[in-house]
């Protein structure tokens, strides 16, 4: 029961990963990447789209759901399917693993940031997109970690045997001090022992759409709600928001002037 546990909670913790690179993944490119310029001279207007970019994070999630349940008809995820129409990129629908191919969009993305013109994004913008990147590549086989290496067969049958032994062994123990009696609390004691075998067997592996497991469709429609949230939010049409500010030039001075503290 406690490996099952451990294995539905670390699914949990690496959804949340996933939804809080998701985040500032779109945040970075939403407020610190640059706008097109309106001059026809200037290479920044072949910038992959913003909005399609983000979009592309939202896909990677909702393909990460399909991958972990094994579904891979294109029937099974129709809510997929449209969020590839729009992305920067012609997309392989014949890829095996989608989750992976659509970290080749976002790498891609951020490739072509940087080449259309070195030197107009914050080196540590571009830092910030391929860390991320990497981080999801991370989470995506840390899922799949969860997905391929069950628990081992050998571990549930011994502890089904130890169980159904203890079972058979509690009405001996009680005998003497509860007499008939012992038979209840046996059967009480072995309903509550089977019902935690079975729902750690349910939880063990915590991609499945059983009323136990990780409710996957739903992270995923609050990180649309969130990402959403992001790009609702006024850029900046003079450039991107810089990572860093200057330092200041010189220290504020505090002076005191009618009893009252004030900065020069």
């Amino acid at each position: 029961m406690q490996s099952s546990y451990s294995r539905w909670w670390e699914g949990r913790i690496q959804w949340d990963k996933l939804s809080a690179d998701s985040r500032s993944f779109a945040r970075t490119i939403w407020l610190h990447v640059p706008l097109p310029s309106e001059s026809p001279t200037d290479n920044t207007n072949d910038f992959p789209n913003k909005v399609e970019v983000i979009e592309c994070v939202h896909a990677l999630a909702v393909a990460l759901k399909h991958h972990l349940r094994g579904e891979r008809e294109w029937s099974e995820c129709s809510d997929l399917e449209p969020l590839l129409a729009h992305l920067p990129n012609v997309y392989n629908y014949t890829a095996t693993n989608h989750p992976v191919t659509l970290t080749l969009h976002l790498s891609s993305a951020v490739e072509r940031y940087r080449l259309i013109k070195p030197n107009i994004l914050d080196t540590q913008v571009l830092t910030h997109l391929l860390t991320h990147v990497d981080g999801f590549t991370s989470i995506i086989s840390a899922c799949e970690r969860l997905l391929r290496t069950p628990v081992p067969l050998g571990y549930n049958i011994a502890i089904s045997r130890i169980v159904w032994i203890f079972v058979f062994a509690l009405p001996s123990q009680l005998w003497g001090e509860f007499g008939w009696w012992s038979v209840a609390v046996t059967i009480v004691t072995a309903y509550a022992l089977f019902a935690l075998a079975e729902v750690g067997l349910e939880i063990e592996n915590p991609w499945g759409e059983g009323p136990n497991d990780l409710d996957l469709d739903r992270y995923c429609k609050l990180l649309r709600i969130d990402l959403d949230d992001i790009m609702s939010h006024p850029q900046d049409s003079k450039g991107a928001i810089k990572v860093c500010t200057p330092p200041l030039t010189s220290s504020p001075v505090l002076s005191v002037s009618g009893g009252y503290r004030t900065f020069d």
